[in-house]
This record gives structure tokens, sequence and C-alpha cells, in this order.
């Protein structure tokens, strides 16, 4: 008898919430007033705390049993909500002095633990994220007390409102999720650094990188969305601090923002605008995580190519690839920002010796890939386990990286003796002399070379002084002179040039 008067009871609450539905103001319903008064609103409420859905019990299967009515019920009730919020600015201060708001969030709190096995609580959380959307679009004093509410006042950081949306398995409330959060952050700094210096809200923000990361759909909306709210927390100068709270294999999305928004920037653009030490110290950190992941693949590798059918290692296939996008997205960053930043960015990358993790990283990738004459002869004489197609592109990846170091290397000591002579003391001018050379796995990689060395040389006297050693030393050490009875030798004002030894004096 209890059980179907219960059942009579949500009857006919879910009765009542289906004729607010069907009389909320709507542009098809210019008869109905778009301004809802405060008992109506209390009214609302009334329904939604006699809504409220049992506690999900992880002792037993059994929840809720009236869940499928009651998630159609709050459906019906979330409808009436949001489009009086849509239809009358107004409306949202009014409800959230009713306590609309309050109701709406632990409604999708309820609902989304069950979004997956019940379709009807799917639509309930997609709709009470649109209508939560709805309730604070525009107004900035709602918009800063939801992400108060949600990151700051003890929420389990998995549990936030805007946490749940965006790992939902359904598309459709991940879309939600992302229009409100959205909606609170455009244009606002005080909510958005709310987000990246909190433990709720960076958890919130790196599931926002990872999500754009894994979209290959540029064109999409949620693409789309996605990048504008990295935008803004790139433009806030609040990726440095985000940066530096994330697990170094999982920050590729939001490196990736980063170099499309660095890419999209003019020359002319004051990059110090949003562009900190920080951040370039947060960069310097990843790029050096990258590089140990590489060592780690390749430490147990006998010879230069010897790995090439091991490249992975003792690292786990998921690190490698990652460590692989993040080095894209980095280099890419470095590459734009030595290219077109000012002299302040390349002290910061100077001082915070990310010139060295580059330098070194270009070491590492010339040992162990280093340049060949005939790469498709080669190529077709590999064993069957080294021409693994998943592994030549791995390779082939790598070998694209070097062109990139070479380009900040020069970059960086472009008319500064300093950072030149740093260059040399690091080896890095001795790295681009060794790429002077063609290189059939990356044909233009001396052209490249021929660049940064043009830089690395201006105005340098003994950086040019190195140059002509070097060249003596690599002349002199060509065989195929010697067997053409030629030697090489260094003239009076330090330049190459050859001369005919005798025929006892020739090295075979």
């Amino acid at each position: 008898m209890e059980q179907c008067e219960s059942i009579e009871h949500v009857s006919r609450l879910c009765q009542q919430c289906a004729e607010y539905r069907q009389r909320s103001p709507h542009p098809s319903r210019p008869h109905l007033p778009a301004s809802v008064d405060l008992a109506t609103w209390f009214d609302v409420h009334r329904l939604f705390e006699s809504l409220k859905v049992a506690p999900v019990d992880d002792t037993s299967d059994a929840n809720d049993p009236l869940l499928a009515v009651k998630a159609e019920a709050l459906t019906d009730l979330c409808m009436y909500v949001r489009n009086a919020a849509a239809m009358d600015n107004s409306n949202q201060d009014v409800a959230n002095g009713a306590g609309i708001i309050g109701d709406v969030r632990r409604t999708i709190s309820d609902m989304v633990q069950h979004d997956v096995t019940c379709s009807k609580a799917m639509r309930c959380v997609t709709v009470s994220a649109q209508t939560l959307s709805n309730l604070v679009t525009g107004n900035r004093q709602l918009q800063q007390s939801l992400v108060e509410q949600e990151l700051t006042t003890g929420v389990p950081a998995l549990d936030t409102v805007f946490s749940s949306l965006l790992t939902s398995a359904n598309s459709q409330t991940n879309t939600a999720g992302l229009v409100l959060l959205l909606n609170c952050l455009k244009d606002n700094p005080e909510t958005t650094a709310l987000l990246c210096r909190t433990e709720a809200g960076c958890l919130v923000a790196n599931r926002v990188g990872v999500l754009f990361g894994n979209n290959e759909d540029d064109e999409s909306d949620s693409k789309t969305m996605l990048y504008v709210i990295l935008s803004q927390i790139i433009e806030y100068g609040e990726l440095g601090i985000l940066l530096s709270r994330e697990p170094d294999m999982l920050a590729y999305g939001l490196l990736d923002a980063l170099a499309v928004y660095c890419n999209e920037q003019s020359a002319t653009t004051e990059y110090e605008q949003f562009i900190s030490r920080d951040l370039i110290a947060a960069l310097t950190r990843l790029l050096s995580s990258s590089h140990d992941v590489l060592v780690r693949s390749w430490e147990n590798s006998t010879d230069a190519y010897s790995s090439e059918s091991d490249i992975h290692g003792n690292v786990d296939i998921d690190d490698m690839m990652s460590a692989h996008r993040c080095l894209a997205a980095i280099v890419s960053i470095f590459g734009t920002l030595t290219t077109d930043g000012g002299a302040g960015i390349i002290d910061w990358i100077l001082d915070c010796q990310a010139i060295h993790k580059v330098i070194a990283l270009l070491g590492l990738l010339n040992k162990h890939l280093p340049q060949v004459s005939n790469a498709r002869e080669r190529q077709r004489n590999l064993p069957t386990s080294e021409a693994d197609p998943d592994n030549a592109e791995s390779v082939k990846r790598l070998f694209m990286f070097k062109c990139d170091l070479i380009r900040i290397i020069g970059n960086v000591g472009y008319k500064s003796t300093a950072a030149q002579d740093l260059v040399r003391e690091l080896g890095g001018l001795a790295l681009v002399l060794d790429h002077m050379k063609i290189d059939d796995n990356h044909p233009f990689i001396r052209e490249y070379a021929v660049v940064a060395l043009k830089g690395l040389l201006h105005n340098n006297s003994a950086s040019q002084g190195f140059v002509r050693e070097m060249s003596v030393v690599e002349a002199a050490q060509n065989p195929e002179l010697a067997r053409a009875g030629l030697q090489a030798f260094a003239t009076d004002d330090g330049r190459v040039s050859v001369k005919r030894v005798a025929p006892d004096a020739r090295t075979d």
C-alpha cells in the first residue's frame, strides 16, 4: 500500500512538472508572460525538493525504483526553468533567490551517476546542464558564485558539476558542460584564475586539454569551444600555472592549444602579454621529461639503428606517443617564440636553460638517428621486424623534430654574442655543423642548418674560428680525399684548402 501511495504521489508531482513545461515562456507562446514571480519559483523549488533521487548505494544494485519517472519529471521542470531564464534575464536572480540554481546543480550530480544505465537520466543531465548555463549566462555575479561554490567550497574534485559533465559518457552532456564552462569563463579573468589555481578547477581544465588533444575534427563545434576555453586560459596568462600542476605526459592537449594560439598571432604581437617566465619554465620541464622518455626508450640500444626495431624500449607505448606529441607542440612553440618573440622571451629561454634541453635533444636524436645517404636502400634491406609501419612512422616524426630543433638553436643565437657563445660551449654549434650534409631522411635539413649557422656565426669571431677548425678536421678525415691523392690543410687566413701529396704519403 505504501509503495502504491508513493507511486501515486510521484505521479502527481510528474503531472505538475509536465504542466510547468507546457506553460513555460517561449517565443512560440507569446501569450504567456516571460517574467516569473517569486511565488512560482518557490513552487518550482518545492517540486525539485520532492523529486530528490535516492543516493547510489555502492553495496547494492538496487537504487531508486522510480528513477526513470523522476528523471522525466525533473527534465520537464528544468525545461521550464531553462526557457524562463532564456526569455527574461530578470528571472535569473529571482530564481536564484528561491534556490533554483542549487536545485539544478543537485539534479546534475544525482542524475549523472545513472546517465549510462538510464536513458532518461542521460537526457535529464543534458537538459539540466543547459538550464544551469541559461541561469548564469550574462550574469557575472551568478557566474562567479557558481564557480566559487563548485571549486572552492570543499566539493570533491571529481564530483563538481563541471567535472561530472565533461567526464560523462554522453557526448551531448559533454557539449552542454562545455557551454556552461565557457559561459562562466568568457571574458572573466577572475573565474579563469579560479579554474587554474584550485585543485578541482585544474582537474576540469586538464580534462578540457585532453578532450582538445584527442579531438581530431577541427571543424566540430566541440573542438571550437574547447579551443576558445583554452585560448582564454592562455590569454589571461594562467597556462604556466596550470602546466606546473599537470602530469607531464598528459599535457599534450594544452600544448597543442598553445602552439595553435602562438601561430595565430601576428609578428608584431607582444607575446609577453601571454607568455611568462613561469610558462617558459614549465615548457622546459616538459621538454626535459619528453627527452627522458626517449632516453629510456633507447637505453638498451647497441648501435645507432639497433633501437629502431624496438624504439619504445622500456617505455609504455602511450607514454611514448604522448612524449612525441608534447615534443611536436613544444618545438613548434619555441620555434614561433624565438622567431617572432622579443628579446625578453629569448632571455627567459636562456635563463630557464631551455636551450640546454634543445641541444641535448638534438644530440640524442643525432646519435640514434644519424643522417644516411640512401635511406630508401637501407629501408629495403631492413629485417621484417624493423620495417614495422608503426615504428617507421615513429622514427619519421623524430627525424622531423631535428629540423625544428636546429631552427630554434639558430634563432636563439641570432645577433646575440652571449647566446652564440653558449650554444658553442654546449655543443650546439658542432651539432648544427654535423647537419650540413645531404640526408635522405630529410632532404631539406641541410638548408635549416645553413640558415641556423648564419645566425650563430654573425659577428662572432670565436665561433667562426671554431667552424674553420671543424672544417679542417672533417676534411682531413675524409677518405675520398686520400684516395684521390689529396690532403686538406688550413691556410694562414684560416680557410680550408687541399694539396696533392706523393703516392707513398697516401692513406689506404
